[in-house]
């Protein structure tokens, strides 16, 4: 068993402070229909009203600024089917496949913050 010499303790001034751990700031979320009119912007409104997000639809002029602000976007994606068969209100609006595309293309720069949701979870 070993002993401490006397004086080898560091005193308590001497011990790193801890600094409070700082929050980011609440992530921005966008939450975008693929679908180009306005019940596409519906059908985004109502998923946007669950995450406290922000809604827009793939036909919005404003898209590609409010895509660069936002921390995470969210993109409802329905297929035909899961809209005819859901009663789930954000995911009832079917995008045309020109539409899609033109939405990937928009969004292909910010990939890494895009994710496509084609049901309720």
């Amino acid at each position: 068993m070993t002993t401490r010499a006397a004086g080898s303790t560091p005193a308590a001034t001497a011990l790193p402070v801890p600094t409070p751990r700082e929050t980011p700031d609440a992530e921005r979320v966008l939450v975008v229909a693929a679908r180009p009119d306005a019940d596409g912007l519906a059908a985004a409104q109502v998923y946007a009203d669950r995450v406290g997000g922000e809604a827009t639809h793939a036909g919005d002029s404003g898209l590609d600024a409010a895509v660069r602000e936002a921390s995470k976007v969210l993109v409802l994606d329905p297929g035909a089917m899961r809209a005819r068969m859901t009663r789930d209100r954000a995911f009832t609006a079917t995008a045309a496949p020109a539409a899609r595309r033109r939405l990937l293309t928009r969004l292909a720069p910010y990939q890494e913050r895009v994710s496509w949701l084609s049901r309720p979870a």
